[in-house]
């Protein structure tokens, strides 16, 4: 872990458990933040929301020993005192769901009481019983927070830090305009509220680029996104990493979207949008520090100037792997007949995308590649 940034977790304890490397956290911690959307922090999102990691207890004929020993559970902020708890078998995989409830905060708990399922969400865990495969058994699940091996990741020799957290100099608005985004002193920066200059005054916000162009680069980025309660979908944590991309125009783009619990579709956090889906949901809950390590490809030309070969992309999301050498077969664009415009030949811009939503960005540097 850098020392350049805050370490998240308090009372922490790292364990092993089927090749994962995850922490058991108590609460987080969270630095100076500029808006209400990182201060204004309810204590069940702060304390009980986020995943689960247990054991189902054997019942009276062992048969769970056999069918299922290990359970886990994303606990999903839906609205303000309103949860959303997914049983699945594990964690960073396509896996089944076992149960999926709406159970509400109820003084310092989240309460669900069901036919087949029913559990407690508290400082202790997620404790409960639950039915599969038409047995039931109780079981009792800890809060972890899976931590990427790459967070706070230093930028290697001859790296281009684009962002370390003292200031704006490598970027710019696309309009030209110094940046306007809000510059945090904990080594990060934040998307501000947008305004407008209606009255005169002087525009805030817009999507971000940086001033110097690449082509072939491996770029690391850490970023999170504020809880929003009430919002959903692409009105939640939504912003866009941006690769080859001109000040006028979007070219390729790995989605950044609060997609904690959801499918992983391809449009939510790690995809590569509205193209191809992530592998895996590897989406952490919001107030977490999340890394992407992309290693991108810029397509290739013959000396007339003819594409042969289609941009390519390897994505990890908090180091588990989404994407590997996929090909671009299209510009990201929402509608379809935009989409087909060739690949660019030029080198371009890194772009991240001010999509009115409060999110974080830190520790962002590339390596330019052969």
């Amino acid at each position: 872990m850098n020392s350049k940034f805050p370490f998240l977790f308090k009372k922490s304890v790292v364990l092993f458990a089927g090749g994962w490397v995850f922490l058991a956290v108590s609460g987080l911690c969270h630095g100076q933040s500029a808006s209400p959307d990182w201060t204004d922090i309810a204590a069940a999102d702060r304390d009980l929301m986020g995943n689960y990691i247990g054991t189902w207890y054997d019942p009276p004929d062992k048969s769970y020993q056999k069918i299922n020993p290990t359970l886990s559970a994303q606990v999903i902020n839906v609205d303000v005192g309103h949860y959303r708890v997914r049983f699945v078998q594990n964690l960073d995989r396509r896996a089944e769901v076992y149960f999926e409830g709406d159970a509400n905060l109820k003084g310092e708990r989240i309460v669900y009481q069901g036919d087949e399922w029913s559990f407690t969400v508290g400082k202790d865990g997620l404790n409960g019983t639950g039915t599969i495969y038409g047995k039931t058994g109780p079981f009792k699940l800890e809060r972890v927070a899976l931590s990427s091996p790459t967070l706070g990741k230093e930028a290697p020799d001859g790296a281009i830090v684009l962002f370390d957290g003292s200031n704006f100099d490598a970027w710019e608005h696309q309009d030209g305009r110094a940046v306007t985004w809000t510059l945090l002193g904990d080594g990060a920066m934040e998307v501000p509220r947008r305004a407008a200059n209606d009255n005169g005054g002087p525009r805030i916000g817009g999507t971000i680029v940086s001033k110097q162009s690449f082509k072939d680069v491996r770029l690391h980025m850490e970023f999170r996104y504020p809880v929003e309660p009430g919002k959903k979908g692409q009105g939640r944590g939504n912003s866009g990493l941006f690769f080859q991309s001109g000040k006028g125009e979007t070219v390729y783009e790995v989605q950044i979207l609060n997609s904690y619990g959801l499918e992983g579709y391809w449009n939510e956090c790690g995809a590569l949008y509205r193209l191809i889906a992530p592998k895996v949901n590897a989406a952490r809950p919001p107030l977490q520090w999340q890394t992407f390590d992309v290693e991108y490809r810029a397509a290739r030309f013959d000396d007339e100037g003819n594409a042969q070969k289609n941009p390519r992309i390897t994505v990890r999301l908090n180091g588990v792997l989404i994407h590997h050498e996929q090909e671009l077969f299209h510009r990201t664009q929402h509608r379809e007949e935009a989409r087909f415009r060739g690949p660019p030949q030029d080198p371009g811009p890194i772009m991240l995308q001010d999509h009115s939503n409060r999110l974080q960005f830190r520790n962002i540097w590339v390596e330019e590649l052969d």
